[in-house]
This record gives C-alpha cells, structure tokens and sequence, in this order.
C-alpha cells in the first residue's frame, strides 16, 4: 500500500508540475505549436537521465524510486498527450510541422537523457 501512496503523490506532485510548464509556456510559445508538452518531455528526460545515473551510485529506497521515476517523472511528462498533438499536426494538413515535432522530441529526448547522465557523472563525485 505504501508504494501505491509513493506512486500516487509523485504523480500528483509531477502532474501539478507539468501544468505550471503549460502555464508559463502559454506566455512564450506559438499557439499552433506544443511548446509546453516538449519542454515537459525534454525536461523529464533530463531529469530521468541525471537520476538514473545518480540512483546507480547513492542508494535509495524502492518506495523512493517508485515516487520519483513512476510517480513524479511519471505524471510530469507527457507521451499520450505528445502522440495526439503529433496525430493532430496531420490531421490539420501540416506534415512538415508533425514530423519536426516527432524529430525533435525523440533526438533531444534521447540527448536530454544522456545530458543528464553526463552532468551528474561530471559534477557529482561518487566514492
């Protein structure tokens, strides 16, 4: 039950978190583009990325994992919301901005993580 509890409250917290993004994305981004979702999704795989690192090296807790990675990082980024929005860019007849988006998402995804790998392993010195 408590790692149920962790799961619950690091999404809640993660979601909260996401719609702060959107907010203050709102103020920025071009409305016909998912600024908010990106940055969401950029920034949770930069997260997940530093943590994962940082967790295989400090130990902690499963209910902790459980909060932070399931939980927190869980429900603050957004794959279903970001498959929609690419399925919409086509339905709307705009290929090219579909296809950025997808591009985008994945290649610095995917960099975001390893970033942030590699800003935990170069900044935190583990004995």
């Amino acid at each position: 039950m408590g790692h149920l509890l962790a799961i619950i409250a690091g999404g809640g917290i993660g979601a909260v978190a996401r719609y702060g993004i959107s907010i203050g994305a709102e103020k920025y981004a071009a409305a016909n583009f998912p600024l908010a979702t990106l940055g969401a999704n950029l920034l949770g795989c930069l997260f997940i990325g530093f943590f994962w690192h940082y967790f295989d090296r400090v130990h902690i807790s499963h209910g902790f994992r459980l909060f932070l990675f399931t939980g927190f990082l869980g429900g603050f980024t957004t794959f279903s919301t970001f498959a929609r929005e690419s399925v919409q860019f086509f339905k709307a007849g705009e290929p090219l901005h579909a296809f950025a988006y997808i591009a985008i998402s994945n290649i610095l995804g995917i960099s975001m993580v390893a970033l942030g790998f590699f800003i935990c392993q170069r900044f935190f010195v583990f004995r």
